[in-house]
């Protein structure tokens, strides 16, 4: 062997031109992998990792999976299931993608759906609703039947409700799940719940592909929107949403951001606290708020260019099942007026406040702080309310204690990004919101309950959506059940190298993709 003697400087001039060739050649793949990393602020809290109850956020950054996905135009698409069909009236058989494998490298077979799902069940009540799920069996190692309580053609849709993912059980000896062990692009590395952040690794053996990122990680909890703005700038977060609605035009000037908007599918809206009585049991009270809300000015004024008057309908405009011939409620101060007049409300003592049977028209509005928008709306509302003799105090709290508040006389809740496609089937939003056995605000009409039962159980998707949209023109136009105001744009900031990411309206509020990288 020969020997290559050096001089000191002759040595360093070697080891430079050795870094330098692998620094452009690619070489130095742990060095060029090191900068495939992202992290994300993200506004909501977290709290754990069990995903039992919360596999919408291990869905949202792709760690879970379903048995059928949503795609952006909210298509219902294959993903741990490969195809399915009816085998009853009231049950679905779904077959399994025989590749797919867990995190740990076990295949995922029948047994994990039907364990996973029944355990996320009973320690989540609410899925069970959301779901529609009497019973889960399995057929064979990858085929599982499901059984739902009424006939229901929505059920492969539900299937992709991040709630419904897929999980191994890999219980700790209290009963709960730590180490989520799930099929996705990314894996679950740690969490901290001190700090609410959660680690994530790529998976460089997904079936898809590997993701671009190397890692992921979330930092839950930055609610205050302007904290997000200081951390994206600063850059402390590298991926956020919902900065300070006066903050586009100087975020779009920052060179080193990039800075884009989104249609969702969700809303700003105002929902009664309880319609089933006063003063909302009146419908005609009902739509003199209506008409007392200028929606033009609030996303004109307030949102700026992050969101779009409502026409009258709360859903989002494209879908299928969507009634475009709504009337709606224009802006009309008059018409307000004289419709609380006719309900019996009037000013007698002429403090300019109405009032009716010695009660004075005085409300609160509640609202959250985490979506900037709200507050304003909020006050925008309470402002136009004066106009027509309402008194409004706007309330500004977090949501778990505003829904303590529901049966208070006048309370109005002046909300934001109930998300219509979480589960991509007209089912699921007008169900939660207008089903008399689901709603939080007790509004009932027998000829809506029809409507959406008979739908659920409507194979024939034209005959579906013609009955939702008769639902749509009941619960709008004509009870006014509630005041839709604006349509939700989203707004994603991230660093200038970050690129790839791809928008999936269909999410609440947002997934990210596994095609993001770091140019």
């Amino acid at each position: 062997m020969t020997k290559i003697r050096t001089t000191p400087i002759k040595s360093m001039l070697l080891i430079a031109t050795i870094i330098a060739c692998m620094l452009f050649s690619g070489c130095m793949a742990a060095l060029g992998s090191s900068d495939q990393k992202l992290v994300v602020g993200e506004v909501w809290t977290m709290g754990s990792a069990d995903p039992a109850m919360h596999n919408y956020e291990l869905n949202n950054f792709l760690v879970a999976e379903g048995l059928t996905s949503i795609s952006p135009d909210f298509k219902i698409v294959p993903c741990l299931a490969d195809s399915w069909e009816t085998v009853g009236s009231d049950s679905w058989r779904f077959h399994l993608n025989k590749n797919v494998e867990f995190h740990d490298g076990s295949k995922l077979t029948a047994d994990d759906v039907v364990s996973s799902l029944e355990r996320t069940m009973k320690m989540n009540p609410s899925v069970t609703g959301q779901l529609n799920i009497k019973k889960i069996s399995k057929a064979d190692d990858y085929t599982i039947d499901i059984t739902t309580n009424t006939s229901d053609a929505s059920l492969p849709a539900r299937m992709a409700y991040g709630r419904a993912s897929i999980y191994k059980i890999n219980e700790n000896s209290d009963g709960t799940i730590s180490t989520p062990i799930c099929t996705g692009p990314f894996k679950f590395v740690s969490y901290d719940k001190a700090s609410d952040t959660l680690e994530l690794a790529k998976n460089e053996k997904y079936r898809g592909g590997a993701p671009k990122l190397d890692s992921v990680t979330i930092r839950f909890g930055i609610g205050d929107a302007n904290a997000r703005q200081m951390a994206i700038e600063s850059g402390e977060v590298d991926f956020t949403t919902e900065p300070p609605l006066g903050s586009t035009k100087s975020l779009q000037s920052n060179s080193n951001l990039n800075v884009t908007i989104h249609p969702l599918c969700q809303g700003y809206k105002l929902k009664f606290g309880d319609i089933s009585k006063a003063p909302y049991d009146d419908v005609s009270v009902r739509r003199a708020i209506a008409y007392s809300v200028d929606r033009k000015s609030i996303a004109d004024d307030i949102l700026l260019g992050r969101g779009k008057a409502s026409d009258g309908n709360a859903l989002t405009p494209g879908l299928a099942w969507r009634n475009n011939d709504l009337k709606g409620y224009s802006y009309d101060t008059k018409k307000a007026k004289d419709l609380l007049s006719e309900a019996g409300w009037k000013d007698t003592d002429g403090d300019g406040i109405l009032d009716k049977d010695g009660k004075p028209f005085k409300i609160t509005l509640y609202t959250w702080p985490q979506r900037p928008a709200l507050p304003s709306i909020a006050q925008a509302v309470q402002s136009q309310f004066k106009e027509i003799g309402i008194d409004a105090d706007v309330r500004i709290m977090e949501w778990d204690a505003i829904s303590d508040r529901a049966d208070e006389w006048g309370m109005i809740s002046v909300a934001g990004g109930d998300a219509c496609m979480m589960i991509p089937d007209p089912s699921y939003y007008l169900e939660g919101q207008f089903l008399s056995s689901n709603d939080d605000y007790h509004y009932k009409n027998a000829k809506v309950d029809e409507l959406i039962l008979k739908a659920r159980s409507t194979f024939d998707e034209d005959k579906r959506n013609d009955l939702y949209k008769q639902v749509q023109k009941i619960v709008y136009d004509e009870d006014c059940a509630q005041i839709p105001i604006a349509f939700h744009y989203l707004c994603v900031v991230t660093k200038k190298d970050v690129k790839g990411y791809v928008p999936n309206p269909a999410h609440h509020d947002y997934c990210i993709s596994s095609g993001i990288y770091r140019e």
